[in-house]
């Protein structure tokens, strides 16, 4: 996470200009490794898969996107398969890492992209979601960005970094009392299984709106929470859908 975050913010820094570019997708980049690295489908310890979305066109906008998930690809042979493929035990099951993604919007202004990893080892099996949103006009086209410039509380060429904590914890906190609100309702109803001591403060520590996020076909943010945090690991990941005006309007 900490190598991911260090990336989006060197693209911040070399963002492409604004252009009147339509982004267009083609085939998806998609590919397997095996550890140990001369072993194959039948024979490997570990597989990992990985299918990502790519942009057509040799735009700067379309190169700035393929460029964020070859990135993923590279950091992931060069250091994920193999750290995670060492730290096995001796098993005679064969463990896997499942990385597919799926366009939840694509319109004029943004491209939303939502991971799920799906990881099999020692006999458990975990799915995790992430995202990425990208602008597609201003001068973060291509750039992956994040909740506060989505709400347009942090300007595009703001560099200041505390301001940028800032309006990044104002937009947290929006996200946590309404997502809280929620919860308790829901628990209330008993239509999720929540922890019984689950408190506002471990939500808090669970979840980071400014991320844990992806935009619908409307465009609207859809805020997730990882399986099995806050809930029974059968309630799967939670999911708390809002309008982007009702965001704004609550600021």
């Amino acid at each position: 996470m900490k190598r991911l975050l260090a990336w989006i913010l060197a693209l911040c820094l070399f963002a492409v200009p604004c252009l009147a570019e339509t982004l267009t997708l083609d085939d998806n980049v998609a590919g397997t490794a095996y550890w140990p690295e001369d072993a194959d489908e039948s024979s490997a310890v570990f597989v990992y898969r990985y299918s990502y979305p790519h942009a057509s066109g040799d735009g700067e906008v379309a190169a700035a996107v393929n460029e964020f998930y070859t990135y993923l690809i590279d950091d992931a042979l060069a250091f994920t398969v193999p750290i995670l493929a060492e730290s096995l035990e001796n098993t005679d099951v064969q463990a896997y890492c499942n990385v597919t993604s799926q366009v939840t919007c694509l319109n004029e202004d943004y491209l939303s992209v939502l991971l799920v990893t799906e990881s099999f080892r020692e006999g458990s099996t975990t799915k995790i979601y992430s995202a990425q949103t990208f602008m597609l006009n201003g001068e973060r086209a291509g750039i992956a960005s994040s909740l506060p410039r989505l709400l347009e509380i942090l300007e595009d060429q703001e560099a200041d970094t505390w301001m940028q904590d800032r309006q990044t914890a104002k937009a947290n906190d929006l996200v946590w009392q309404l997502v809280w609100e929620n919860i308790e309702t829901q628990r209330t109803a008993g239509t999720v299984s929540y922890h019984a001591d689950v408190t506002y403060e471990q939500l808090t520590q669970e979840f980071y709106p400014e991320e844990d996020f992806y935009l619908d076909e409307n465009g609207d943010p859809v805020f997730f929470i990882q399986a099995g945090t806050l809930a029974s690991e059968e309630d799967g990941v939670l999911l708390f859908p809002f309008s982007l005006e009702e965001l704004k309007d609550e600021l």
